[in-house]
């Protein structure tokens, strides 16, 4: 398989398989792609599938008026989907079915019904056990957001970004009792750019992982895939991200919290604490610079919504950010004369706002 071939291009020679797709990603394409091949998607589950807001437009939009005036939501910066799978399930008639636990009598059950071939899983947060593991004709894949054996673990994209890795990548394994330590089908590298944040390099990873799901489907109903066995002495697993992995350490240099603070983004922003106030950076970069004479965590200088900040090597620019619980006009009035020039941030405890 070559994982780097034009996605629109593949055919599938092989006979046409049916699947299961265990995933709880909507940007993603691959049912398509599977279609064009000439596959079948019997089913697709995930733990649970979001339901649109209850109330109507006008009750919607009063109540996103009254929060802007009391200033009661704070800014989110978003990733533009590129696809929806929901409405391509839907245009398909294809059914979506919730999945609290993939290892439920009941569940197990209803996949024996469908006939299928193959389970394909990507971003599934739940460990198959091995009476569903055994229930498709071809077994189970899944795509894993790292290069295996490195990187195993639920947020591998946050780990890498944190620990300022160069090199992301996706990766095809089959899937076993052992989290991420299946055999590997195929893999495809990409690049980390400099100033990438966890959702841009998410979204490029599922387009790979399209790509490549797609051809191991294909080489697994011609039956030319030939997995390897993963190298255990070179793995790497890094659990559930906490609290206490978002915190700032202004010993850090300036880039190391810059990457802290993509691998947050966008979904969490970068919190720090000075004297009982906490803030949340929303945007923020990294400066080299000389030796200033400041302390870790100093306030350098201060423009309106902007503050620079001593590390302990370099200087961290915050270009956005919010005092909590604060937001809109009162957080601006608020930004005027808190958090000082000379002023030093602190060490945030677990549990005062930073990180999940």
């Amino acid at each position: 398989m070559n994982p780097h071939s034009r996605i629109d291009k593949m055919v599938s020679t092989g006979p046409a398989l049916r699947l299961l797709v265990l995933s709880d990603i909507d940007d993603w394409d691959f049912g398509r792609r599977l279609k064009d091949c000439g596959h079948t998607i019997v089913a697709w589950a995930r733990p649970r599938w979001k339901q649109g807001p209850k109330c109507g437009a006008l009750r919607h939009a009063v109540r996103a008026t009254v929060r802007a005036i009391f200033c009661l939501s704070r800014p989110i910066r978003i990733i533009t989907p590129r696809f929806d799978t929901w409405k391509w399930l839907d245009k398909e008639q294809i059914p979506r079915i919730p999945c609290p636990n993939v290892n439920d009598p009941k569940f197990i059950e209803y996949v024996k019904g469908l006939n299928i071939d193959l389970i394909a899983v990507y971003f599934f947060p739940q460990i198959l056990k091995p009476t569903i593991l055994q229930i498709p004709r071809l077994g189970v894949i899944n795509c894993h957001p790292s290069l295996l054996p490195r990187y195993g673990g639920p947020h591998p994209a946050f780990w890498m970004l944190r620990n300022g890795e160069s090199i992301a990548g996706v990766t095809v394994h089959v899937m076993t009792e052992g989290i991420d330590t299946g055999a590997i089908v195929a893999q495809q590298e990409l690049l980390i750019g400099e100033n990438e944040t966890n959702g841009q390099l998410t979204q490029r990873q599922h387009r790979a992982a399209t790509t490549l799901l797609t051809e191991a489907v294909n080489a697994m109903a011609q039956g030319t895939i030939a997995p390897k066995p993963q190298n255990i002495a070179e793995r790497s697993y890094f659990g559930k991200m906490k609290a206490a992995d978002t915190i700032v350490d202004w010993n850090w240099s300036a880039k190391q919290i810059a990457n802290l603070w993509r691998a947050l983004q966008p979904y969490e922003p970068l919190a720090a604490c000075l004297n009982g106030i906490t803030i949340k950076i929303f945007d923020a970069h990294h400066r080299e610079g000389p030796p200033s004479g400041r302390a870790p965590g100093e306030i350098m200088s201060k423009q309106s919504g902007k503050l620079l900040v001593q590390t302990g090597n370099g200087y961290f620019e915050i270009r956005s950010y919010e005092i909590e619980p604060f937001h809109g006009w009162i957080n601006r009035l608020l930004q005027a004369f808190l958090l000082p020039v000379g002023s030093r941030f602190d060490h945030c405890p677990v549990g005062s706002g930073a990180g999940i």
